[in-house]
């Protein structure tokens, strides 16, 4: 005798509309399922691919016809960096707009060295601007006159956890950060301590807060004793030391200052043995043209 299989028990009656359930939910991602709406259904995935393919090519007709018109005629020959711009795709995890390419088109009688220096030109300029919005973090905007408008730029996710990172690392060494607006506020307070100085009297007074000769004062206690006079503490210079490394001061100082260092010292007359003749005769014109200058200048005091 043989083996006894045992089959599925069915126990008790089931809800016919709990099956229909179960298996229109297994065939939810069958191929051949239902439309879920009689009149909307949807296109099929072939269809969509056909009309996309038929859609670029037509694109690719309509390019080829405009670069064909913009070779005939006067525009025959001149570059166009149009040609090769391609279209820009949008990453994942970008979230802000591309910038748009600038377009360059070769003008009507410019040469292909003035177009390329031209192009050269707006590329450094647009490098600059970036250079400047990154440093100060804003976002210069162009209207269709030209006029230049400063926007502050969104914050930057990747920037902010680099500098909450670097904010922690300097607050355990004792260093804080301010921000950009906290540097703001001190300078506005400066500005208006400036202010305020310049409507007390101009720069040239002292600050409330400056200490004046009596805060300087000893205070004595009762009953306290002197032994002696006080001590100064420097040496009084008489006036032969004073005037000892000083020198002399000349009649023609002030027309001498670009020759002489000081203003006004005794020259004392340089060897001219090992000079050339060259030399000798320009020292020659000038040493005339000093003394008829002193000759001038003595003749204006006698006449007075």
């Amino acid at each position: 005798m043989g083996r006894k299989i045992k089959g599925s028990k069915h126990h008790g009656a089931k809800d016919p509309n709990k099956q229909r359930e179960n298996r229109e939910e297994k065939l939810k991602v069958k191929v051949n399922n239902r439309p879920k709406h009689d009149d909307e259904q949807e296109m099929p995935k072939r269809l969509m691919q056909l009309m996309q393919h038929e859609q670029h090519m037509m694109q690719h007709k309509q390019q080829k016809k405009q670069q064909k018109s913009m070779n005939k005629g006067d525009n025959k020959g001149l570059l166009d960096s149009s040609k090769y711009i391609t279209k820009q795709e949008r990453l994942p995890g970008m979230t802000r707009p591309l910038r748009p390419v600038p377009v360059f088109r070769q003008k009507q009688g410019e040469s292909k060295k003035s177009f390329y220096y031209r192009m050269h030109q707006t590329i450094q300029g647009m490098k600059k601007q970036r250079e400047y919005e990154s440093e100060f973090k804003v976002e210069l905007q162009r209207d269709q006159m030209g006029n230049t408008k400063v926007v502050e730029a969104e914050p930057d996710e990747l920037e902010e956890i680099v500098d909450s990172h670097k904010k922690k690392k300097l607050a355990k060494k004792g260093i804080v950060l301010k921000s950009k607006e906290e540097k703001r506020q001190l300078r506005r307070e400066r500005e208006k301590k400036r202010k305020a100085r310049q409507k007390r009297g101009g720069t040239n007074k002292q600050p409330a807060d400056a200490k004046d000769f009596d805060d300087f004062e000893d205070k004595q206690v009762f009953g306290d004793t002197v032994h002696a006079p006080p001590s100064l503490n420097f040496k009084m210079r008489n006036m032969e030391e004073k005037m000892a490394g000083k020198a002399s001061s000349l009649l023609l100082a002030k027309k001498l200052n670009n020759k002489q260092d000081g203003g006004g010292g005794v020259v004392k007359k340089a060897k001219i043995e090992h000079l050339s003749m060259a030399k000798k005769a320009m020292l020659e014109k000038e040493r005339q043209w000093v003394v008829e200058a002193y000759r001038a200048l003595k003749a204006d005091k006698i006449s007075f």
